[in-house]
């Protein structure tokens, strides 16, 4: 059985794309393009890992974290945090929120996929 993913990205472009690479290596991927949809969505199908980027609208991603960590059916879900956002500090503060990974953009999808074995083993 495949593991789920739910992908949270606002741009079009970087969420077809990393959607197109995760299907290729047998998850599911359910997609979300807000903070808010993606805290909606990981309600409903509880998945196994999360991806998500920092700046969205509605809910962005260190809210999401901070919901990921208040909800009893989620607070266990891994995130992995993707970001441009290089500063230490950036990444402190998602560590600190409750982040399970971070890669900076731009990424190596084999980055992120060896990020992801860790967390679902």
């Amino acid at each position: 059985m495949s593991n789920t993913i739910l992908l949270i990205e606002d741009k079009p472009g970087l969420l077809d794309t990393v959607q197109s690479l995760l299907e290729l290596h047998n998850y599911a991927v359910i997609t979300a393009t807000n903070g808010q949809e993606g805290v909606d969505l990981a309600r409903i199908h509880l998945p196994d890992l999360v991806i998500s980027d920092i700046y969205m609208p509605i809910l962005n991603g260190y809210q999401l974290l901070e919901q990921f960590q208040q909800d009893e059916q989620l607070h266990k879900i891994p995130v992995i945090i993707l970001s441009a956002k290089t500063a230490e500090d950036e990444m402190n503060l998602a560590y600190q929120k409750g982040a399970a990974g971070y890669i900076t953009k731009p990424f190596l999808f084999t980055s992120l996929h060896e990020a992801m074995k860790k967390l679902l083993t």
